[in-house]
This record gives C-alpha cells, sequence and structure tokens, in this order.
C-alpha cells in the first residue's frame, strides 16, 4: 500500500522535525513582541496538567506547552486548532460546523467520534469540560481568554480516569497587576460571496491587593462558507481569586454560553464536495431553500440550540513547608434543543462533582513528590425524542432518565533512585454506574429501565534519566480506558446495550527531550498502544442513527517529532511531525472482516510548521504550513480524504501612544486556495464522509486596550 504525502517527503519531514521548533515541547517562553512564537526552554519550567506540579524535564512522558503568543497572537481565537496543529500527536479537524464541534484526537484517539469530544480529558481552569461518561462540549470553551494550553499525550487514565488519548488543560490568563485593565478585540472575516462572520471581545482585569479578577464577554456570529451553517453564540468567562493567607487562596470560574443558532450543513458524497464544497444536503435544508424534489425525508431544517452555565470553586491551603490540599467543587446546567433527520431530541441536563487533592513536595529525601486524591462526578440527562418529518414534530419516541455517577481514586508519586535517575508511579480506580429509568412505556413498548456499571485499574510506571541538558531519556508503560457515552450505551430498542464494554488499551512509549545552546529544544516519541474492545459505531439499516459495538482489537503504533529553534533576534521557527500505522488487529462484523485494515480517520502523515518574526518596532507576523496525508474514511479501506497542504498568514503592529494598545492586525487562511476536505465522519450513510473546508479566506482585527 502506497503513501502520499503532498509536497513535501516523509524522509525530510523527520529530519526537518529534529532540527527545528515547535510549541509541542512544554517549556515556557521568552518574552518575545507581538506575534512572534517564543523560544522554549526545559530546565525549570513547570507544568500543573499532571495532578501535582511537575518540572517538565522530570515528567516520564510526553507533554506539550502553548503559551498565549501560539493562542491568542493574531488568530481568530475561534477553534481550537489554530493552535493544537503545533502540538505533535495531537489532531483537530475543524468541521466548520458548530453544531457539532471540532473533532479531536490524540494518537488516534477520538478520532471516530460523531459529535463532541470522546478518548480526550478537556479541563478549564481547573474545572473538567468532560463528563462522567466521557464526552466532552465546548462550547463554554473560552479560548480568546486563554494564555496556556498543556497538553498530555498517552494514558491519561492513571491520572484522570475515562480517557484514553491524554488531557488537554487550558488556562485563563492570570489578572493583569493593575488595579482595572480594559481590553476590546473586533473582528471580521469573509469567505466570500457575501459570506462573513465577525467577533467582539471585551477584557477586564485587575489585581489590588490579595484579590485579582478577570472577566470577559465574547460574541461571534458567522454565515457559515457553506449553505446552511450559520450559527452565533454569546459567552460570559469570570474567574475571581483571593488570597487568604501567603499559602492559601480561593477561586470561583463562572462561565455561561447561549448558542440560540448552529444549523448543521450535514456531510456530503465524493462528487458534490469536489464540485460544490459550499453546499449542503437537502434534507439539511430549511423549508424556504428547500429544492422542488428533495428526495425521501424532504428538507428538515437540521439545527439545534443550547445553553449552558457552569460554575466552579476551589480551596487550596499549603500545610507547613511541603504540603497542601487542594478541594475542587463545580456543578452545570444544559438545555439542549436538537434537530436530526427525523428527530428531534430534546435534552435537560444536569452535573456537578467534586475533588479532594493532597499533595507532599519534600525539599529532601528519595520520595519528590507524592499525589493522592479524590474524584467524585454525577450526571443527570432528562432526555425526550419526537419523531419528525419536514411537517412538523410527530409522537414521542424515546422518554428517559440517564444518570451517570463515576468515582476515582488515584494516588501519583515519584521516587528518585540516583541524583539523575527518577522512577514515577501511577494507580487509579474508576467506577462508572450508568442507569436508565424509561417513561415510556406501552404494550408495544416494554420498560426499557436498566442500569450497567464498569469499573477498572489503571495503573502507570515510568523511568526518566538525565544524561544531560540536551538529553532526557524517559520510558513508560501503562493502562488506560473509556467507557460508553450514555449515547453510544444505548440499544437499538432502547434502554442499555446489555453487552456493549467499556474500551481497554495498554501503552508503551520511549521518548527524548533537551535543550541545546540555549537555542534549540526539542522532543521524540515513540509510542505503541495495544487497544481491546474498541468502540466501533456503525448506523442501523434504514435509519442515520449510529450505534455501537465491541470491535475486537486494534494497535496504534506512531512517531512524535517537535523542536522550536531560535534562528536569529526576533525570529523563530517551529515544527511538529507526527506518523501514525493505526490497524486494526481483529474485527469481524456480521458480514465482513477487517482484520488487518487501517484504522480510519487518521492520516499516515501529518507535518506542521511555523516561521514568526516579530521586530522591535512593532511589527510582527507568521507564515504556517500544514501538511495532511491521505487516509481512508471506511473500515473496509475503499474510500479516501485526499492529501493537502495548506498555508497561513498573519501580520500585526504594535502600537502604543499615550499609554494606550493599539494592534491592528490581519490573516490569510489558505493562502494558495488549495481545495480540501478538513474533516470527515467515519464509516458515514450512502458514502457522505466529508466536510470540505473554505478556500482562501481573509480577516482583519483590531485590539484596544491600556499598556
Amino acid at each position: 500500500m502506497s503513501l502520499h504525502f503532498p509536497t513535501i517527503n516523509t524522509f525530510s519531514v523527520v529530519a526537518l522535525a529534529l532540527v527545528t521548533p515547535t510549541g509541542s515541547t512544554a517549556q515556557a517562553p521568552e518574552r518575545a513582541p507581538g506575534d512572534t512564537v517564543p523560544l522554549y526552554r526545559l530546565e525549570g519550567i513547570t507544568v500543573t496538567v499532571s495532578r501535582s506540579r511537575d518540572e517538565v524535564i522530570r515528567l516520564p512522558y510526553a507533554v506539550g506547552l502553548l503559551g498565549a503568543a501560539q493562542i491568542q497572537g493574531f488568530e481568530p481565537t475561534v477553534s481550537l486548532d489554530e493552535a493544537l496543529w503545533e502540538i505533535p500527536g495531537v489532531v483537530v479537524n475543524n468541521r466548520y460546523n458548530f453544531a457539532l464541534g471540532n473533532r479531536i484526537s490524540i494518537r488516534g484517539f477520538g478520532a471516530r467520534t460523531q459529535f463532541g469530544v470522546r478518548g480526550v480529558r478537556i479541563i478549564q481552569d481547573g474545572i473538567p469540560l468532560t463528563l462522567p461518561d466521557g464526552q466532552a462540549q465546548l462550547s463554554n470553551l473560552d479560548l480568546a481568554a486563554a494564555s496556556r494550553i498543556e497538553v498530555i499525550r498517552g494514558p491519561a487514565s492513571a491520572l484522570y480516569g475515562n480517557a484514553s488519548g491524554g488531557v488537554i488543560s487550558i488556562e485563563t490568563a492570570p489578572a493583569p497587576p493593575v488595579p482595572f485593565r480594559p481590553e476590546l478585540w473586533i473582528l471580521g472575516g469573509s469567505f466570500g460571496d457575501r459570506r462573513v462572520y465577525q467577533k467582539y471581545d471585551l477584557k477586564l482585569g485587575g489585581r489590588e491587593g490579595g484579590f485579582d479578577y478577570v472577566g470577559h464577554l465574547s460574541h461571534f456570529s458567522t454565515d457559515g462558507f457553506r449553505l446552511h451553517s450559520r450559527a452565533r453564540h454569546t459567552l460570559i468567562n469570570t474567574r475571581v481569586r483571593y488570597a487568604l493567607g501567603e499559602r492559601s487562596d480561593l477561586s470561583l470560574v463562572i462561565n455561561y454560553v447561549d448558542a440560540p443558532q448552529a444549523q448543521n450543513p450535514s456531510t456530503l458524497g465524493d462528487s458534490l464536495a469536489r464540485a460544490n464544497p459550499d453546499t449542503a444536503r437537502d434534507i439539511v435544508l430549511p423549508p424556504e431553500l428547500c429544492p422542488p424534489d428533495p428526495g425521501f425525508g424532504g428538507c428538515q431544517d437540521v439545527r439545534e440550540e443550547t445553553r449552558q452555565a457552569q460554575a466552579g470553586i476551589t480551596y487550596r491551603q499549603g500545610l507547613g513547608a511541603d504540603h497542601e490540599i487542594s478541594l475542587v467543587g463545580y456543578g452545570l446546567g444544559r438545555k439542549l434543543d436538537n434537530r436530526i433527520p427525523f428527530r428531534l431530541i430534546e435534552l435537560e441536563r444536569r452535573a456537578g462533582g467534586a475533588r479532594a487533592v493532597y499533595r507532599f513536595e519534600p525539599t529532601k529525601g528519595r520520595l519528590s513528590r507524592l499525589t493522592a486524591g479524590l474524584d467524585l462526578d454525577h450526571q443527570s440527562d432528562e432526555r425526550r425524542e419526537f419523531l419528525r418529518d419536514d411537517q412538523s414534530v410527530g409522537p414521542l419516541a424515546l422518554d428517559q432518565d440517564e444518570r451517570v455517577t463515576a468515582l476515582g481514586l488515584f494516588a501519583h508519586g515519584s521516587l528518585l533512585l540516583a541524583a539523575d535517575l527518577e522512577l514515577t508511579l501511577s494507580l487509579r480506580y474508576d467506577r462508572v454506574r450508568f442507569a436508565a429509568d424509561d417513561h415510556l412505556i406501552t404494550a408495544d413498548d416494554p420498560d426499557d429501565s436498566g442500569e450497567r456499571t464498569l469499573d477498572q485499574w489503571s495503573p502507570m510506571a515510568g523511568l526518566r534519566y538525565t544524561y544531560a541538558p540536551w538529553l532526557h531519556v524517559y520510558a513508560n508503560v501503562g493502562r488506560s480506558f473509556q467507557t460508553p457515552t450514555t449515547t453510544e450505551l444505548t440499544d437499538t430498542v432502547g434502554g442499555f446495550n446489555p453487552d456493549l464494554q467499556a474500551e481497554r488499551a495498554t501503552h508503551y512509549e520511549l521518548g527524548l527531550k533537551g535543550t541545546a545552546s540555549g537555542k534549540v529544544s526539542y522532543s521524540l516519541a515513540l509510542f505503541s498502544a495495544d487497544i481491546e474492545d474498541q468502540l466501533i459505531g456503525s448506523a442501523a439499516e434504514g435509519t442515520e442513527r449510529v450505534f455501537f459495538r465491541n470491535a475486537g482489537s486494534s494497535v496504534h503504533r506512531g512517531i512524535e517529532a517537535g523542536a522550536t529553534a531560535l534562528l536569529a533576534p526576533g525570529l523563530t521557527l517551529g515544527a511538529a511531525y507526527t506518523f501514525s500505522y493505526f490497524s486494526f488487529d481483529e474485527f469481524r462484523s456480521d458480514t465482513s472482516d477487517f482484520s488487518g485494515n487501517r484504522l480510519p480517520g487518521i492520516a499516515p502523515h501529518q507535518f506542521h510548521g511555523r516561521l514568526s518574526y516579530g521586530h522591535r518596532s512593532g511589527i510582527s507576523g507568521s507564515l504556517k504550513v500544514t501538511a495532511v496525508d491521505g487516509y481512508y474514511v471506511d473500515n473496509g479501506n475503499r474510500d479516501r480524504n485526499d492529501g493537502y497542504t495548506v498555508v497561513d498568514f498573519r501580520l500585526g503592529y504594535r502600537i502604543g501612544p499615550q499609554g494606550f494598545e493599539i494592534v491592528p492586525f490581519l490573516g490569510i487562511n489558505n493562502l494558495f486556495d488549495a481545495r480540501y476536505n478538513s474533516s470527515v465522519v467515519v464509516n458515514a450513510v450512502a458514502g457522505r464522509y466529508y466536510e470540505p473546508a473554505p478556500g482562501r479566506n481573509a480577516y482583519a482585527g483590531l485590539r484596544l486596550g491600556l499598556r
């Protein structure tokens, strides 16, 4: 089987990635003006995504870090793909469909997700966006206010439970060191043909004594580049912190999102995606856009409306010089009206949880750190589904309450075997209980109430050896799992599927990382994962609904390479390369044998590079290149999504008259107008796999603030 990598030779990409930079080696930046991506160093830099404060060089697994320059810079701050492409092993496919959200995967986990995020744990300001059943919605993710993203790639279950791919932790920017500082962002862009989008962000922040705060109000609206892809939402995000003492503080996080419109243009077949990438399927259109002969099902105006409010409180208390405890509580409410083909889904969700974490960080002795804690989460959904057609909403088809309760106990510690050799051990136990109460019981529809309980022990062991600042070697082995979500657990006849089990995996990783001459930092990881009872979805006959089964076993093998380099004052170069060889080891359906086939939805080769420059005069900019190999889109490996290469350009100018800061900027996406599909739906009905991306498009913005 030949592999076609667009425009870039695979061997040269690997060589380039090992000697040039990327934001993927998790380190803290030197200061750099404007949009310039800073140089990253390893020594002394700590991350908290490991559930303790750990230096990057001491962690025996792959960790990535992005700073404000990569997250915000001169980006629209609308989608995570703007930043996360810079971390090898992480894939964010922008669907350009706000009803479904981005398709996010780490090392292949999550690539099959139909909507939301699966297999990856998402955290914002210490509060989980991932629900107890393992699914995350990103509607309240505040990317424009974020100044730091930390990513664990690999078996996160030993730390966080129900997540096989890894963890993404987003942190809001700290409060400015003045009592009051406002900032206004205005951005507008166009896809052509009078299809525009706009975004407005108002930020407030300040610090006075032991009190600090940040607040953010954001409004976004778009016509979408495709027919029937309009969306708009308003987001409010606040964080307040009060220092109770020298080593204790109390933090409160509140966010709210109102998304009254998110049209769903659905996917397209290959011929239509090539000929008219900006169109949509007839069945998703509203009546006023319905063609004369729309075919089976008519035009059903597929779209969703959602509102969500979430709040969390964190208390941290130092005990002596070496001990610390933190207590976290959070709660959320969500209301969703989702019109899909032939059904209207009404969902009211209430969820919440609590955390208790103890940390011990001794200054002497062989035990270098110890973290232990408890996670308790609960999710309660009231789900009602109505049959519908192109004319009206029909009878009630599903009426049930669904509850998920998850309990997790974990411990994580490191032991110095020698001055340059450290052993890290983690162990976690999870118990997840699903329950459903069926309220629609008739003579033809019996009671489908029931419950399922899934549990798992997740151990991990890692070893780190430091030869020199330019060479840190590590290895690890661990177990992970992910349960079916409440939607995936649903049986074709209602209630819960009694045969569906959690997906489990064993992970192995060997890596290198280091810094050379203070100008180059690099990371290299080789990983392998053996997956059992993989969760595979397929559409039921005669419907577009997807139901899940366990599909034997599969193997994930890959290489991740990344680096950053300072080429000259103000000039940095970054690169991230990922090689993925994922295949079914054993997978037989009722009619086919897919054993030995490549897993669909995952490109064998991916490359991202970024050249950034910032001048003392205030002008700065960057040029980004993203290349993705072609990949299969179905289990049978019959259909493929073509590979593509995309170039993006950013430019801005920072000026500051009389204490103000004014930053006009612009961006051009897909500079050379490449025609490609940015995402797919794996195993889609009738070969409608493809989600096209826009051609060349541009935006301009302005930031106004006080110095």
